[in-house]
């Protein structure tokens, strides 16, 4: 098979492997995650930045529609979350690039997960934040993701700005998704590898 038609593969995949996991934690198991970027951080690993990009961004079109056909919620503006998927590839694909390094040591390799995880945490909540400050203050659109509004709100209460409160509101499920993300990312990763040989060889 050909090479970019594998490519193109993975990333087809990846991208409802993506939804899939979200169905599973948020709509099945009724957790407060959203952990859909697990396969874009291992794509970003695994075939490096285009094909990375390629999944965080198209991942919230798909999930626009899987909304709209299956929960009948209609919010255009999940497609503005995307850029959230690109900067969580970007800021990834910063450490991933130098993969000798992550084989100096374990130890070596949680450090720079971490600092993965937690860059990408600051960046994602103030994009995130930033967007739901605009759909709160500008439309009347049902979230998806009540959590993140809940707490929102409990900060609004407390008399913090609305967008103070949609930036803090982000915080607690951000980083923890985030983390998980980061690191389950990082192990599918390991298992591409291991079945389907280096990226170079496919």
């Amino acid at each position: 098979m050909n090479r970019k038609v594998k490519i193109f593969l993975f990333i087809f995949i990846s991208i409802f492997l993506n939804l899939g996991t979200s169905i599973l934690i948020f709509d099945v198991l009724h957790i407060p995650l959203f952990l859909d970027t697990i396969f874009t951080v291992a794509i970003v690993f695994y075939l490096g930045l285009l094909p990375g990009l390629a999944v965080g961004f198209c991942y919230n079109f798909i999930d626009v529609l899987f909304n709209y056909l299956v929960r009948g919620i209609f919010s255009p503006t999940n497609i503005f979350f995307s850029l959230c998927g690109v900067a969580i590839t970007l800021v990834t694909w910063a450490f991933a690039r130098r993969k000798e390094e992550f084989k100096i040591s374990p130890m070596v390799t949680i450090l720079y997960l971490l600092l993965i995880s937690v860059i990408s945490s600051f960046v994602t909540i103030l994009i995130g934040g930033t967007i739901d400050f605009i759909r709160f203050t500008y439309l009347d659109i049902p979230d998806s993701m009540a959590p993140i509004r809940q707490f929102t709100e409990s900060f609004v209460s407390q008399r913090f700005s609305l967008f103070a409160s949609c930036i803090l509101g982000q915080i607690p499920i951000s980083i923890t998704d985030r983390l998980i993300a980061t690191f389950a990312g990082f192990c599918v990763y390991k298992l591409l590898v291991k079945f389907f040989g280096p990226a170079e060889e496919l």
